[in-house]
């Protein structure tokens, strides 16, 4: 991994399927920003931030759907990801979004604005985005290079175990935390996520560490974290693309619009699912599927998830609820689980959580209630114990909820071998492959560049902590 001082922040959101952008033109003469200067400094944050987005909800989010069955790809490269076969050039954007547009970029703001008044305030919310980016890294690579990236005299970072990076960033979560405390909640323009508000800033952070303790199976810390964190829609860290232009547009959309055919969402076992299995006597999902139902061929078709200027979610308020639901029935809370379920169900059933494209779609979700749960009960017609029936529903709204974000790929591989009776497991796109995929291959940048970059193992090699 070889440093680079700057990054001209018109590059940051580069992926594997072409130079997509969330927003073209932002600082694009970079070295115009003196390191003396911290007004300058700030206007590293914007590119950070769309970075970001890049990591959470490019290139690497298709692919971890293709793989867990929420879309489907048809033809040409993306037919060939689908099934499989992925090289590391494909990880060449999303290394380079995560370690030199956020990680490296956070840091040089960190340093040109020690002095500012608002320095804690920067940092806390750099750090947030930095343990955001990282830690979706570590998840989908396994080891990766934590201790010496973005130092300027070490040219071959070490990689660290991944265990390892994830106890880091939970140290730098609650640095993070302490920073925004300490900082004064004034606003920061720069900021196109909450413009500096740094309570909100504190909520994502709760509920990225309790993602993180999601991924280490340390369930009793994740519902602390989450009780904590994103606990309204307005909390959730979502960004909306203002569709100013070309490269200001919903990735999805973009994705769509530059090579239209080669991705789809029609017959995925998502599609199948809520069409089929996901309807009762109190949900009925049709509003949502004819939501998430996109036209792959024509972008401009589109009027729902990847409408040209669909909200990306990056930290949400769904995923909050689902994590205080799961690990609260984890710890035998059965009934706070349930209220928690019943809590996202409120919040689609009141119209908010996506657009109703068509009047006449059944909208429906009705509360649970722990009948429903046990033998027999409307979500447990196999007669699995009840806690299991309630926890396989959890997880299975985590599948749906998830959708164009990395959900379904984490849980996919934490539960797919070791919770096969709660896990979503979908059918394999390759009549050869009878394995899901565990990770993805590290990035030929950093294969070529970096002397302590490991022999990647390949994809179905499981990464530690779903050891």
């Amino acid at each position: 991994m070889k440093n680079i001082k700057y990054v001209a922040l018109s590059l940051l959101l580069i992926f594997s399927v072409g130079c997509e952008k969330v927003v073209e033109g932002i600082n694009e003469n970079p070295n115009e920003i003196s390191s003396d200067s911290f007004e300058a400094g700030a206007l590293l944050l914007k590119g950070i931030e769309l970075a970001n987005i890049s990591v959470q909800a490019g290139h690497a989010a298709r692919i971890g759907g293709m793989w867990t069955g929420q879309t489907r790809g048809l033809i040409l490269l993306y037919k060939s990801l689908a099934e499989y076969n992925i090289s590391a050039e494909e990880s060449n954007g999303i290394w380079q979004n995560a370690f030199q547009g956020v990680v490296k970029q956070s840091r040089l703001l960190r340093q040109q604005t020690a002095t500012s008044p608002k320095a804690k305030q920067y940092s806390g919310i750099t750090k947030v985005l930095e343990a955001n980016a990282l830690g979706t890294i570590a998840s989908l690579f396994g080891d990766i290079p934590y201790t010496e990236i973005a130092k300027e005299e070490i040219a071959d970072p070490k990689f660290e175990s991944q265990k390892f990076v994830f106890a880091q960033l939970q140290i730098m979560l609650d640095e993070a935390i302490a920073d925004l405390n300490a900082a004064p909640n004034t606003a920061i323009p720069e900021d196109l996520m909450f413009a500096g508000n740094t309570q909100k800033w504190i909520k994502v952070a709760r509920t990225l560490k309790a993602r993180l303790y999601i991924y280490t199976r340390e369930y009793e810390k994740a519902y602390q974290e989450a009780s904590l964190g994103v606990l309204a829609p307005t909390d959730a860290l979502v960004f909306t693309p203002p569709a100013l232009g070309n490269g200001s547009q919903n990735l999805n959309f973009k994705m769509i619009n530059q090579r239209g055919g080669y991705w789809g969402f029609t017959g995925s076992y998502l599609d199948v699912l809520l069409g089929t299995k996901r309807n009762n006597k109190k949900t009925q999902e049709n509003a949502r599927l004819t939501y998430f139902r996109f036209d792959g061929a024509s972008a401009t078709n589109n009027k729902g998830i990847a409408a040209i200027n669909t909200p990306m979610t990056l930290v949400g308020y769904e995923e909050n609820l689902l994590i205080l639901a799961e690990t609260a029935v984890r710890a035998g809370k059965t009934a706070d689980g349930i209220v928690q379920l019943n809590k996202l169900r409120a919040y689609l059933a009141g119209g908010k959580a996506f657009v109703k494209l068509n009047a006449a779609d059944p909208l429906k979700y009705d509360a649970y209630e722990l009948a429903d749960f046990e033998k027999n009960g409307i979500e447990n017609l196999d007669g699995i114990a009840t806690e299991r029936a309630l926890l396989r529903e959890i997880i299975e709204e985590r599948y749906v909820s998830g959708f164009t974000g990395l959900l379904a790929f984490d849980d996919l591989r934490r539960l797919g071998s070791k919770e096969k009776d709660i896990a979503v497991l979908p059918p394999f796109n390759s009549a050869t492959i009878k394995q899901y995929p565990q990770r993805f291959i590290v990035a030929q940048s950093e294969l070529s560049a970096n002397q302590n970059a490991p022999v990647d193992p390949g994809i179905f090699i499981v990464t530690e902590v779903n050891k």
